[in-house]
């Protein structure tokens, strides 16, 4: 199979994150707490294949592959656990489904550098955050409904690379076990969110 000769190690990881993401999924409906354990493991898989790939011949699917692969864990499952966590949430899970899917597709065509809109990882990091430290109906909603907005606007994002990865990286790694640490990777979050948005009003001032 001729498919195999195109996949590299960034791509690997990729698919990684895809399964990962699939866990996260599956373990939602019948264990939802340990469902975040491979949520944290697939945006730790997503880093490093981002990370493997600038060090490393890129693949041409790979661009493809990793939208693919973010639209299971950074759209489908934060917009699960939001369903899980709050029924009644439906209506504002199936609107950041549809806008992370928006914001995967726009980026597959965009050639800029870093990104259009908030990417789909961070707003992902946001929703989970508040569900793990169970934030009111009022403030999921409302979260959910900004974050949609921003991942389809033309706000430029940096792409974050190096040694700064790593710490968000360990926030990820201590929130497996702490969901105190939800807190500090929730506000590393938005300030990666807010710092855009704040230049832009700034110049239009």
């Amino acid at each position: 199979m001729k498919i195999f000769r195109e996949v590299s190690l960034a791509d690997s990881l990729t698919v990684l994150n895809a399964l990962l993401g699939f866990s996260a999924i599956a373990y939602a409906i019948h264990d939802f707490e340990k469902s975040f354990t491979f949520f944290y493991l697939a945006l730790l898989a997503d880093g490093l294949d981002g990370w493997v790939a600038s060090k490393t011949e890129k693949s041409r699917i790979g661009k493809e592959l990793d939208s693919l692969a973010d639209s299971i864990s950074f759209a489908v499952f934060p917009a699960v656990a939001m369903i899980i966590s709050k029924i009644s949430l439906f209506a504002f899970a199936s609107l950041f489904l549809a806008f992370s899917i928006l914001r995967l597709a726009r980026f597959n065509i965009l050639n800029v550098e870093g990104f259009l809109g908030i990417p789909t990882s961070i707003s992902a990091i946001v929703i989970t955050s508040l569900i793990r430290l169970q934030q009111p109906f009022e403030v999921l909603a409302i979260a959910s409904v900004i974050l949609s907005i921003l991942m389809v606007s033309d706000i430029k994002y940096p792409r974050i690379r190096g040694v700064i990865l790593a710490i968000p990286g360990v926030f990820i790694l201590l929130s497996i076990f702490y969901v105190e640490f939800c807190y500090l990777l929730l506000l590393s979050a938005i300030l990666y969110i807010v710092y855009p948005v704040v230049g832009v009003w700034r110049e239009r001032k």
